[in-house]
């Protein structure tokens, strides 16, 4: 993020005053008053506390939890972690040194990052695009000076794929600690370089809530880079994460996500996605971290012509459990939405996928597409596969489908016969079913730091492919 990516924002610029709090217990509501935010957004944020209040946990037999491991998310569980936990002077250099080796590689136009929902990094746009009316803000400060802009695109699509209590608990907290970015392109404007925002759970059992909200208005382009971790001494911890895409008449939207969290975590992240009339909206997610992840994402095509790509490439080893529920919904005619998820699984790893896609009535010229391949590496491994078409029109053209199995013998053959060891001749094998998904991305060097990515996981988890 070039050579100003060290400069610091302390804890002083966040909106509320933050105190440690368990998660489960309301958040302070007087202090988003006394900290002069919207009223609407104040309303909102009870709102949302008094849903997550009344709201069950999940149940073993609820369809949309279907093969999810509910034991792992229980009252007991949420209650140890801690909302608004303050960074250690260790977790502040660790952060500021990954930016700083970051920044010699980046092409990013901008950049923000958080610890703990604390900001402690922004580098703003460059004049050039500023006086364009491009916004990048902290969220904060976008409520701070475009209230109405904010409160126009703010979760008006909720996901309803079963996380409603999760997602409510993120508009609860959210609206404390404003861990998140808003990036806003007027008509007409296309950013020649992405912007990057990086969330770091920074202390042991923190709890964070980012939010990341982009509007592309007609005929712009806009890319957004947004990545998860931990820091080092960040052991367990919880994410409740949303992200809102909208994309106008004719725009163009590339939402890119990397999760790489300490593998103890617990997340949730809902993403949904609005297209109106030939606009084009390509949402991708690399899956690595946590003990359990569960990932729901919701896209609208809304007018005539628009396109949805919905890409995803999970590593899951040991015991993690990674659970995907999507959505493609189609509302306008001539519409298309293209969803790839491919699942890599070893040891007694577990995956679970249930997409939908839907046709309203009007979308006559759909054409629809669903794939959940899935490579099993061990005989422990288990992959949970449930696509489905809601179709109510009928001139469309809707397919879709799941796979799963082991790398073929031949193929392990074919490799050992040329000297390769098996453990490496796997990894290369799981390189190599990943690779097609980030060669849609059609960014060389993006891809290769998310592959760069994968290998670090693999390295962990399978040091003997080295």
């Amino acid at each position: 993020m070039s050579q100003t990516a060290t400069e610091p924002c302390g804890a002083s610029d966040q909106t509320a005053p933050r105190r440690p709090q368990p998660i489960t217990s309301a958040p302070d509501f007087e202090a988003s008053a006394v900290a002069g935010l919207p009223q609407w957004w104040r309303a909102g944020q009870q709102e949302a506390w008094s849903r997550f209040a009344a709201l069950p946990m999940p149940k073993r037999k609820d369809e949309s939890w279907r093969f999810a491991d509910v034991t792992k998310i229980t009252q007991a569980v949420l209650d140890g972690y801690q909302a608004g936990l303050p960074l250690s002077d260790a977790a502040r250099k660790e952060a500021k040194d990954r930016l700083l080796a970051h920044a010699a590689k980046s092409k990013a136009l901008a950049g923000l990052a958080y610890a703990n929902d604390e900001r402690v990094f922004f580098r703003a746009l460059p004049e050039e695009w500023t006086a364009k009316g491009v916004l990048f803000l902290p969220l904060s400060e976008a409520l701070k000076h475009h209230a109405a802009l904010v409160e126009k695109y703010f979760m008006t699509h909720p996901t309803t794929l079963g996380g409603a209590k999760f997602e409510a608990l993120h508009r609860a907290w959210c609206g404390q600690h404003l861990g998140g970015a808003f990036l806003y392109v007027p008509k007409g404007v296309e950013l020649p370089g992405p912007v990057e925002v990086f969330h770091w759970i920074g202390e042991k059992n923190a709890a964070i809530f980012p939010h990341t909200l982009v509007v592309a208005e007609a005929h712009s382009r806009v890319e957004i880079v947004v990545r998860y971790g931990s820091l080092s001494q960040a052991q367990g911890g919880f994410c409740a994460s949303s992200v809102d895409l909208h994309a106008g008449a004719g725009a163009k939207v590339r939402h890119i996500a990397s999760q790489d969290f300490e593998e103890s975590v617990l997340s949730f992240q809902t993403g949904s996605t609005a297209v109106e009339r030939d606009g084009a909206a390509l949402s991708f997610a690399l899956n690595l971290g946590g003990a359990y992840s569960r990932v729901e994402n919701k896209s609208r095509m809304l007018g005539a012509g628009s396109r949805s790509d919905m890409l995803s490439l999970t590593a899951a080893t040991g015991t993690q459990i990674f659970d995907q529920r999507t959505y493609q919904e189609h509302v306008a005619d001539h519409t298309t939405s293209d969803l790839l998820y491919k699942n890599a699984l070893s040891d007694t790893a577990r995956t679970i996928f249930a997409g939908m896609i839907s046709v309203d009535p009007g979308a006559q010229q759909t054409d629809a597409y669903q794939s959940n391949p899935n490579l099993l590496l061990s005989d422990t491994a288990e992959a949970n596969s449930l696509p489905g078409l809601e179709i109510q029109a009928n001139d469309v053209r809707c397919t879709h489908g799941s796979t799963g199995g082991p790398i073929r013998g031949e193929e392990m053959f074919y490799m050992a016969q040329r000297g390769i060891p098996l453990a490496v001749a796997r990894r290369l094998f799981v390189l190599g079913f990943f690779d097609e998904v980030l060669e849609r991305l059609g960014d060389a060097a993006l891809s290769e730091e998310l592959h760069e990515l994968v290998v670090a996981k693999y390295d962990r988890a399978w040091p003997q492919s080295k």
